[in-house]
């Protein structure tokens, strides 16, 4: 079965181009066959980061009717999964997303996984601030009920998560099954190489830009990252 990972989180910097990168590297890593779109046209960091490899990585404005069209037809021309990074104000996208597909600029998520016999991923990457919690808390009162929920700890700053912890969002994250993985953080050091030299995660083990140690403490995110993402269910 296709899938679509739609990885969300709403505001600028929350983590989801870090997020998206790195679900990617492990994706590939396995040998699945996956379409990326990097949907942030201003800041296209996922793009960026596979352009030079192997994968199947396109860069649309998912902000526009012409873009919105592009994305229907890359999704439903994928042989295998797609995984989609959303822009900052991705909750703007996703009400365009599920608003119904009769007009010229309609899309309908709902129809296009049913046509496609895909099931729906929604990645919602969290930092410890207030505001991706009140964004989770909308998307998961519009978004279809058949959408498969995982939400990321974006682990980059060494406070809690109280907020989002003590919400009754999370109450019904776990209600609905959803699981809650973590995202560790990286050597800041590795991260500004990797960005610089538009490299990712599977790319900079072979690149001369990092030294031994910078090279092993990548491939240590990788290997966490693959850990919790298949907790999560995306590498059965």
């Amino acid at each position: 079965m296709k899938r679509i990972f739609l990885i969300h989180g709403d505001k600028g910097g929350v983590g989801k181009t870090e997020a998206a990168k790195r679900t990617a590297a492990a994706l590939q890593e396995t040998g699945k066959q996956i379409t990326l779109i990097d949907g942030d046209n201003k800041n296209p960091g996922l793009h960026a980061a596979f352009k030079s490899g192997d994968a199947d990585v396109r860069c649309i404005n998912v902000m526009t009717p012409a873009g919105l069209d592009q994305l229907f037809e890359a999704i439903a021309e994928s042989p295998g999964d797609v995984l989609i990074d959303l822009p900052a104000r991705g909750s703007d996208v996703m009400a365009r997303l599920a608003s119904g597909g009769a007009s010229e600029d309609g899309f309908d998520l709902s129809i296009l996984t049913e046509e496609l016999g895909a099931e729906l991923w929604i990645v919602f990457v969290i930092d410890q601030s207030r505001a991706p919690v009140v964004a989770l808390k909308d998307e998961l009162g519009s978004l279809p009920n058949s959408a498969r929920w995982i939400i990321v700890k974006n682990h980059r700053e060494e406070r809690s998560f109280d907020l989002f912890d003590q919400s009754k969002v999370r109450q019904e994250l776990e209600a609905r099954g959803a699981p809650i993985i973590d995202m560790i953080r990286l050597d800041p050091a590795v991260c500004d190489i990797m960005e610089n030299r538009a490299l990712n995660l599977i790319t900079a083990r072979e690149s001369d830009s990092l030294s031994m140690l910078q090279k092993i403490r990548a491939k240590s995110a990788l290997e966490a990252w693959t850990k919790e993402i298949r907790k999560a269910g995306i590498l059965e």
